[in-house]
């Protein structure tokens, strides 16, 4: 095959030389673990760069190179910066009598205290008879036997100074931690103590030396619950003492609940509760306040307190004398719970107050006025500072003072204005605030305009005040220009024609001075100053002295006064009150002649009315079969059904009957409407 020993495969020699070999790998080892290429091979991989004209390293002399360098770095850095080696630090020995020094207490045998010193070029031994630095040389075969001898004694010392200082660690270590432990059962002890004294003052609590009373024995139990709250505060909390406290009381206080008369002695048992609440209303643990559940006091006071008044207020307490319960309210509300408290007003104050003022009727008053004055619900007012702005407030829509609201507005419909002004006016007044006036000008006015129109007569022979008095007894819950406005619509036309008849037939014009002077000191000062009343009083002196000048003429050619006031008064009860708000909230009345009270229709003033009491008046655009009136429909539903059907007309509002549609009931703005608004 042309194969020359020595040389390389094919025609030119380039193939390999040598037999290829196998490398085997260890079983078990993964890539890298051994050279994969063999000696044969590298060879072969040599041999064909030298022949290309190439060289070729090999992996093993790259390291040998690797580790050349890192050696000969390793000598540089160990040179300084100007090629002199750095000397290596001596080592230092210390002498007997130095480790005898550093190590307290430890005391060294004369025997050991010679020492090897192998620091100089020569060996010397180091005696602490013979001095620390004096030398001996050895010269002699026995004398290298004590230089090993003291070697080892050195090496001996160096170990027991390391042992000593190590057990000197330790006791000092030992030393402390028994101070502590001793410390620890210093206040073992006296925490032992601490409470075994808290047990034994809570075992005491429920022994007494008194035994006459209910009221002693909660006494006694006071005083010793104080003492021990002052004496055990530091370790109340942990040890639940509130807990303890309550559970100590808790007999004795079902006791006092069994024998006790809530209004008959409403402060029992308050001021020794009181005296406790720093420890019983105390509800933390581990210093956050929990709000989930109630604490031992408030389960007592609900369990056993609430029920023992609950029933007292509802089986024994007259509501017309609020007195009694509300002394028993005000004594134990600072140490009753807030839920306690308001629990007892929602269901027991508040429902037997609204009771009591459902049962008063003020419509009766006019058959039977005594009966109004026992009935006034003055006690009402009494409740009004321990109850909720949902009680208290008159606009909102449920609640007492809502109820009352509405009766008082029956009060101002059926009062008799003969008698005067209603009984506890003042009361009403604080209680209702801005609503008081808005009831008096909706309810109250036109009733005193209605008056004044139909019960008062100018009469210069014989004249009769008592209507004018009734109405001017109203003044004060009044601004003055709305009485101004009431007087320039129905006394002032009666009096000009009054005025003018007389002017006509043959007067006595000093009478007639004397007549306008006195009439002048009958109206209150403050409504004769109003622009729009003396406006009046110079009208009719303008008739006074043209009738002076026109003489015998006067019954011919004086002219009658307009009947401005007259004509213009609106023809239903509400229309001058809202006539007269609104000329009280405008500017100045001006000074002219013309109508001050504006005309204002029905239908209005029923809409205004159907908002105060939550209703809604919807045009159903249809007609009256008969009549032709518009048809509305009044209801307290927001879907617009229900309720009733009406009309307005003649200042009534008409009411269909829902069982005979064809019959038709007048109904004023009344709580009668109201209800069959609200379909009862």
């Amino acid at each position: 095959m042309g194969y020359v020993e020595g040389q390389g495969l094919g025609s030119s020699g380039q193939g390999i030389v040598n037999p290829i070999e196998a490398q085997a790998r260890p079983q078990g080892a993964g890539l890298g673990a051994v050279r994969e290429k063999t000696k044969q091979a590298r060879d072969e991989e040599k041999r064909e760069a030298a022949r290309r004209g190439e060289s070729i390293e090999d992996s093993s002399d790259e390291e040998k190179r690797r580790r050349r360098k890192k050696k000969q770095e390793r000598k540089t850095e160990s040179r300084s910066g100007t090629g002199t080696p750095v000397p290596r630090p001596k080592p230092k020995f210390r002498t007997a009598r130095e480790i005898e020094d550093a190590m307290e207490g430890l005391e060294v045998p004369n025997v050991l205290k010679s020492l090897i010193d192998a620091t100089g070029k020569e060996q010397r031994v180091l005696t602490s008879t013979a001095g620390l630095m004096a030398s001996q040389e050895f010269v002699s075969q026995g004398e290298g036997e004590a230089m090993k001898i003291a070697r080892r004694a050195r090496t001996d010392l160096e170990a027991f100074a390391d042992e000593w200082k190590g057990l000197t660690e330790r006791k000092k270590f030992i030393e402390l931690e028994e101070a502590q432990v001793v410390d620890e059962l210093d206040a073992y002890q006296a925490r032992l103590n601490h409470l075994t004294g808290l047990i034994a003052a809570v075992e005491e609590l429920d022994i007494f030396e008194h035994e006459e009373s209910t009221a002693s024995k909660f006494n006694e139990m006071t005083e010793k619950v104080e003492a021990m709250e002052s004496k055990y505060r530091d370790i109340g909390d942990e040890y639940k003492l509130a807990e303890t406290v309550v559970a100590a009381i808790h007999p004795l206080f079902r006791q006092a609940m069994e024998e006790w008369e809530p209004l008959q002695d409403p402060n029992f048992l308050v001021s020794n509760l009181a005296r406790l609440q720093p420890i019983l209303s105390r509800r933390t643990e581990n210093g956050v306040q929990q709000r989930s559940s109630t604490s031992p006091y408030e389960t007592m006071i609900y369990t056993l307190w609430l029920p023992r008044v609950r029933s007292a207020l509802l089986n024994d307490w007259d509501v017309y004398d609020p007195n009694i319960a509300t002394s028993l309210i005000v004594a134990w509300k600072p140490i009753v719970p807030a839920f306690v408290y308001a629990n007892l007003i929602d269901q027991v104050v508040v429902p037997k107050l609204s009771g009591a003022l459902k049962q008063w009727k003020p419509r009766s008053s006019r058959r039977h006025p005594s009966q109004q004055d026992g009935k006034f619900p003055w006690w009402l007012f009494t409740w009004l500072e321990y109850l909720g702005e949902r009680h208290t407030n008159p606009k909102q829509p449920t609640g007492l003072m809502s109820d009352t609201k509405r009766k008082f507005r029956v009060v101002l419909d059926s009062w008799s204005l003969r008698r005067g002004l209603i009984n506890g006016i003042e009361l009403w007044r604080d209680a209702l605030g801005s609503e008081f006036d808005v009831c008096l000008r909706n309810h109250l006015l036109p009733r005193l305009a209605r008056h004044l129109r139909e019960d008062f007569t100018v009469n210069p022979q014989e004249q009769d005040l008592t209507a004018l008095e009734d109405v001017l007894r109203w003044k004060d819950f009044f601004k003055p220009n709305v009485m101004g406005l009431l007087l320039v619509s129905d006394f002032f036309p009666k009096w000009h024609e009054i005025l003018y008849i007389w002017l006509t037939n043959d007067p006595n014009y000093e009478e007639v001075a004397t007549w306008f002077t006195w009439w002048q000191s009958q109206i209150p000062k403050e409504v004769n100053e109003l622009a729009i009343v003396e406006d009046e009083w110079n009208k009719g002196l303008h008739t006074m002295n043209l009738a002076a000048e026109l003489g015998d003429r006067a019954a011919a050619e004086l002219p009658r006064p307009a009947t401005t006031g007259r004509t213009a008064l609106p023809t239903r009860q509400d229309a001058v009150a809202e006539a007269a708000a609104a000329a009280s909230k405008a500017a100045p009345v001006p000074q002219a002649k013309s109508a001050i009270v504006e005309e204002i229709a029905f239908k209005d003033i029923v809409e205004n009315w159907c908002v105060e009491q939550g209703l809604i008046i919807l045009p159903l655009r249809e007609a009256h079969p008969k009549n032709g009136y518009p048809l509305f429909r009044i209801t307290a539903s927001a879907t617009g059904k229900g309720g009733v059907v009406a009309y307005l007309h003649g200042e009534v509002v008409w009411v269909q009957n829902k069982k005979a549609k064809d019959v038709w009931e007048p109904m004023g703005l009344e709580d009668s409407l109201v209800e069959r608004a609200e379909g009862r």
